[in-house]
């Protein structure tokens, strides 16, 4: 008896609650809900069903079947219509029509409210002529545009970016798309001022970047190497002075292009963090790097193309370290023709590095000895990149065991001596090496109990 009678007592309090939901105001409940409901500012490409306008599980569809009165606080409330997704990964379970009417619903309860939008309807099946309808009808809303994510095959790519021609994107902040199969997207990034995020994934695209300057923060460019609308130095040039307030920039230049016979004699970039480049064969950006200035970089990550490289060295990526001295934690260099004492040079500059991987440097002792800590040194000033802790020495090593036992021990000394104060002791090292020649060494035995992993070719 004790047990019914507390459960009534609970189910009384649940109805009481209920009821004094009921009676809120609806300013009051839109309010409520528009704090309850977050604005789905995390769009990923990877579908979930749960996500469509269709399902009857999220807001608001959810919120109009609790009671009457929050239906129609749910259908007055613009803010809440402002998020929707179509399209689905299974093409078993699209319903082009019905995608077509929630759309013309949502958009017609969301008011003037800014749009975050996911389309996901990837090229595993013919849509034919089904998908556009509902594409423009998603493009006549561009103006009010705020947050993009797509996944659209590449026949219907000229209706999605049909905006970006027409320059009606006043509002849009983010736009991800992924065009699925052969295309040639064009992106003038004029057309959107406010826009901070672009990615783009697909075989195709070009941007323009073109006119006054612009606050974008973050560009990655993605698409394969065989098709003829590619970016070229030229069009990396104009990123460059165009945008000032790049933090992360991940592009592939390639097509070749001639830069202006003058340019400026110092390129600022003062907020860029994360650099990734990737440079087609024949394509050399050393004029534009002697004149960058990057003193937030954190991360550097260029790959240049090995065939017919004419140069045996790239002094370059040493002139912008040492103009720019950024807290560096992680390089990589894929084929950059650089000699050992270029590197070493590059080193020198970048004492806060964590990270350290290339691929096409020859890498002899001379490298190993330069990365020695010395324990003579009280100071630490003259041990390059102290807090180093992972190296890739790629496949074109030349180095002996001795210097390699000797780097290693170097560091796990000093860092055991200074407490971690002046430096970390290494924990990564992957070359084609038989590193089972040196395990049995007692130092690094001791510092492969420490941590210290060896990934080599035994």
């Amino acid at each position: 008896m004790a047990r019914i009678s507390e459960d009534n007592s609970t189910v009384r309090r649940f109805e009481k609650s209920l009821s004094t939901a009921q009676t809120l105001m609806p300013e009051l409940l839109y309010d409520i809900f528009l704090h309850c409901v977050s604005r789905r500012t995390d769009w990923v490409d990877d579908w979930d069903p749960r996500r469509s306008l269709r399902c009857l599980s999220n807001a608001p569809l959810l919120l109009g079947r609790v009671c009457s009165s929050w239906r129609s606080a749910s259908i007055s409330s613009p803010g809440l219509w402002a998020d929707l997704a179509v399209g689905d990964a299974n093409f078993s379970l699209v319903d082009f029509e019905k995608d077509f009417k929630g759309i013309q619903h949502w958009i017609s309860k969301s008011g003037s409210r800014p749009l975050s939008i996911l389309i996901y309807y990837p090229q595993y099946y013919s849509y034919g002529t089904l998908l556009s309808p509902i594409l423009e009808s998603l493009v006549s809303q561009s103006w009010r545009w705020e947050e993009i994510t797509l996944t659209v095959p590449s026949e219907f790519e000229n209706i999605i970016f049909a905006p970006f021609r027409t320059g009606n994107l006043p509002q849009l902040v983010k736009f991800s798309s992924n065009i699925t199969g052969d295309g040639s997207a064009e992106i003038v990034l004029s057309s959107a001022p406010r826009l901070q995020s672009l990615q783009h994934y697909g075989e195709g695209a070009h941007i323009d970047f073109r006119g006054a300057t612009h606050d974008i923060k973050w560009i990655e460019i993605n698409h394969a190497d065989d098709l003829d609308n590619w970016i070229s130095l030229t069009d990396l040039f104009t990123c460059f002075t165009h945008c000032p307030m790049l933090e992360n920039l991940n592009i592939l230049i390639l097509r070749e292009a001639s830069l202006p016979d003058e340019l400026p004699p110092t390129i600022k970039l003062p907020h860029l963090t994360h650099l990734l480049l990737l440079f087609s064969t024949g394509i050399d950006p050393g004029r534009l790097f002697d004149r960058l200035f990057l003193p937030m970089l954190i991360s550097l990550e260029l790959f240049m193309k090995s065939d017919d490289i004419e140069y045996t060295d790239w002094p370059h990526i040493q002139t912008m370290l040492a103009r720019s001295r950024p807290p560096l934690k992680t390089v990589r260099l894929d084929f950059v023709p650089i000699t050992e004492a270029t590197l070493i040079g590059c080193l020198s500059f970048i004492p806060t590095l964590v990270s350290l991987e290339f691929e096409g440097v020859q890498c002899s002792d001379a490298i190993l000895g330069s990365l020695i800590v010395d324990e003579a040194d009280a100071g630490g000033s003259n041990n390059l990149c102290p807090w180093l802790e992972r190296i890739d020495f790629g496949n074109n090593w030349h180095f002996s065991e001795r210097a390699l036992i000797e780097m290693i021990v170097s560091r796990m000394k000093n860092a055991n001596n200074t407490n971690g104060t002046r430096g970390r002791a290494l924990t990564f090292i992957q070359c084609p090496f038989a590193f089972r020649h040196i395990r049995s060494n007692p130092d690094i035995s001791e510092c492969l109990k420490d941590g210290l992993v060896l990934m080599g070719c035994d």
